[in-house]
């Protein structure tokens, strides 16, 4: 993928901080109420307020085999203490591998859930947030499907969340942010499903669009090289100099991909009766589990 032939282009790579600030993904966020998205290459979840960023995890997401599922979802269950009953699948994965077969995992420290199950979805999709008893798993592509936080996390999600809220499953390996300075900053990720979501000719056009209403030159070799590298740290685009680059300030996102689906109030047809087991309530939960 070329794009100094079509970009004014000098220089090399830009080298920044690797504890600069983590860019928000390219997706239309709800103005009213929580709204949660995880962007998989990003391997982190980021949670919304009224449209405001409030907070944001590291999390593990499903393998290539395991694909975690994109789409928008509402949150339809909080379970703690969860007993985990394992799916045939990987019932079959663990025979494969000559370990145990176990068919249910109650809960405690040996619960790959961990300490709490947040489903999103309907339940026969087997999708959730949750805890896990192998902290070091998080982040990375490691799961069956599901969204895997460390189990500090997981509890604080499952105290802010409620039942309903949005939840976006994107896969956007590409990210524009501009800096307090007016300085133009690009993330490129791991393409880690090979989905090959890039369209060059509209990344292109962006920035040089972007390059005319600032009047200012974007680099186009730094996007070459970025591109090759694939490791997700920071390359400013329009700084003069290639040393010691720093982002100002907050990063405001640089919406260039289309846009998701409407988010809508729809819930799934049914969403499951509120026990003793659901929503905040402390004792053992016995739920069906596809991944994990």
């Amino acid at each position: 993928m070329k794009f100094s032939s079509l970009l004014a282009a000098c220089t090399l790579a830009a080298t920044v901080s690797s504890h600069a600030m983590t860019p928000e993904p390219d997706v239309l966020v709800s103005s009213t109420g929580q709204h949660l998205v995880v962007n998989l290459p990003q391997t982190r979840v980021f949670l919304y307020q009224d449209g405001t960023l409030v907070n944001s995890y590291p999390v593990a997401v499903g393998k290539m085999v395991t694909n975690t599922p994109t789409g928008n979802y509402a949150i339809t269950g909080i379970y703690r203490n969860p007993v985990w009953h394992v799916p045939k699948s990987i019932q079959e994965e663990m025979a494969r591998a000559g370990k145990p077969v176990q068919t249910t995992v109650a809960a405690g420290p040996d619960n790959p859930l961990g300490p709490v199950f947040i489903r999103f979805g309907e339940t026969k999709l087997g999708l959730g947030f949750h805890g896990t008893n192998q902290p070091a798993s998080v982040p990375g592509f490691r799961s069956h499907g599901c969204v895997r936080l460390r189990s500090e996390n997981a509890l604080a999600l499952a105290d802010w969340v409620d039942i309903g809220a949005a939840v976006t499953i994107s896969y956007q390996t590409t990210l524009l942010s501009e800096d307090s300075a007016g300085e133009l900053w690009l993330y490129a990720y791991r393409d880690s499903y090979k989905k090959d979501d890039i369209v060059p000719q509209l990344l292109a056009e962006t920035l040089l669009n972007w390059q005319q209403e600032n009047q200012r030159p974007i680099h186009g070799k730094r996007v070459d090289q970025a591109f090759r590298e694939r490791n997700g740290k920071p390359v400013c685009l329009s700084c003069s100099s290639t040393q010691n680059n720093r982002i100002t300030g907050t990063l405001n996102t640089v919406r260039w991909l289309s846009p998701p689906p409407e988010i809508t109030d729809e819930q799934p047809a049914e969403l499951p009766q509120l026990d003793s087991n659901s929503a905040r309530a402390p004792r053992n939960a016995q739920l069906k589990q596809k991944s994990a």
